[in-house]
């Protein structure tokens, strides 16, 4: 069996979700038109994903400018993940976090560094995937 690393970062946020006894909230910022991760997410009962992106390709994604974000989209939120997220956009996502205090994981492209400043990430390995986790 072939394992990918997309497929190991949805385990990952699963293994996560499984922890909680009730429905885990789950929302993926800047989606774009990749949807393997949020594809190996929807496969859970436990697991209640939001997709969102400026430029939403699909009718399930909501509109939503990580920049100036809707602070609703992201009420009960237990965890934020994004994938490949542009150097600058980083800090709007640190930022979200602190307001509402979820768990953030970022996957940056291989060999980018954070742009996270004085916030201290865990760089994470899981099965083949490499990320960036707070707390």
């Amino acid at each position: 069996m072939c394992f990918n690393m997309w497929e190991g970062l949805g385990e990952f946020i699963h293994k996560i979700s499984e922890e909680k006894e009730c429905s885990f909230k789950v929302v993926e910022v800047g989606v774009g038109k990749f949807f393997d991760v949020s594809d190996y997410l929807n496969k859970f009962d436990n697991v209640e994903l939001i997709l969102t992106d400026i430029n939403p390709s699909k009718d399930n994604i909501f509109k939503d400018d990580i920049m100036n974000p809707n602070l609703n989209l992201y009420d009960g939120v237990d965890l934020i993940y994004s994938i490949r997220p542009p150097y600058e956009l980083q800090p709007f996502l640190i930022s979200l976090q602190e307001k509402i205090g979820a768990v953030l994981i970022i996957k940056p492209l291989t060999g980018e560094d954070l742009n996270v400043k004085n916030r201290k990430m865990r760089l994470k390995t899981y099965k083949k995937t490499s990320f960036y986790i707070y707390p």
